[in-house]
């Protein structure tokens, strides 16, 4: 799976998504995300070199697959200046020109984005998504206890071959986000996303370009028996 931050006017969230999925399925589930329609999308998808491809229609490749794990983020804009979404945004700004709504009144205002977050059970309304974030950050926050810094590791996301390389940190990005833990691994191979930095701030390293990533501690493991996958294929081709 591939974690990618899906934002557009009215939310910023961070989702996993299959590399297998095609286009049409991924505007699908970001139309659940969103609340723009697909047929409306354009989509601004940046990679972690902060290059971005724009798909003005996405619906025009359905069978397309884009999500890989150098995607960073994909901004959703809506062509549709009719929908609710567009509506809802434009009464959102035009709330805040000359006047400033109470929180109590604004809660009650039945036309307001806040009152479509509360009533599509977004972000922090969604029972659920709290839950999953609570479990989350306990399973993370256990994990750290059995990590050590500057030690070998191994790095198994689901989906993808095992990784391994050094643990070179442990700690919060804030320009990901303020409450998540992130251990950052600079891999024996370029199979990482960066080089130890994010978003121009060094947390260690810097080291060789995609020899560097960060990865959610559920995913690490330390230990000295982590050896390069070279020395084992050495050992191994000796054994009958």
């Amino acid at each position: 799976m591939v974690q990618i931050l899906i934002e557009s006017e009215l939310c910023s969230v961070t989702k996993e998504f299959s590399p297998d999925i095609n286009l049409k399925e991924l505007c699908e589930k970001i139309y659940t995300i969103t609340g723009v329609e697909p047929q409306d999308m354009e989509l601004h998808i940046k990679d972690v070199s902060d290059d971005v491809n724009i798909i003005k229609n996405p619906l025009a490749t359905p069978q397309l697959t884009i999500v890989n794990e150098t995607i960073d983020k994909i901004s959703v804009e809506d062509t549709n200046t009719k929908s609710i979404t567009n509506q809802l945004k434009n009464e959102d700004e035009s709330s805040s020109i000359g006047f400033q709504l109470s929180e109590e009144v604004y809660a009650r205002k039945s036309d307001t984005v806040l009152r479509w977050k509360q009533e599509n059970k977004f972000g922090k309304f969604d029972p659920d998504y709290l839950k999953k974030m609570e479990q989350d950050q306990k399973l993370q926050n256990e994990k750290v206890k059995s990590l050590t810094v500057d030690a070998r590791c191994s790095v198994k996301v689901p989906g993808q071959p095992e990784r391994r390389g050094w643990l070179r940190f442990i700690g919060k990005i804030p320009e990901i986000n303020k409450d998540d833990t992130w251990c950052g691994v600079e891999f024996d191979e370029p199979m990482g996303k960066n080089n130890g930095t994010f978003k121009s701030h060094v947390y260690f390293g810097p080291v060789k370009d995609k020899y560097g990533g960060f990865i959610k501690p559920i995913h690490v493991e330390t230990s000295e028996r982590f050896t390069p996958f070279e020395l084992d294929f050495e050992t191994s081709d000796e054994e009958i």
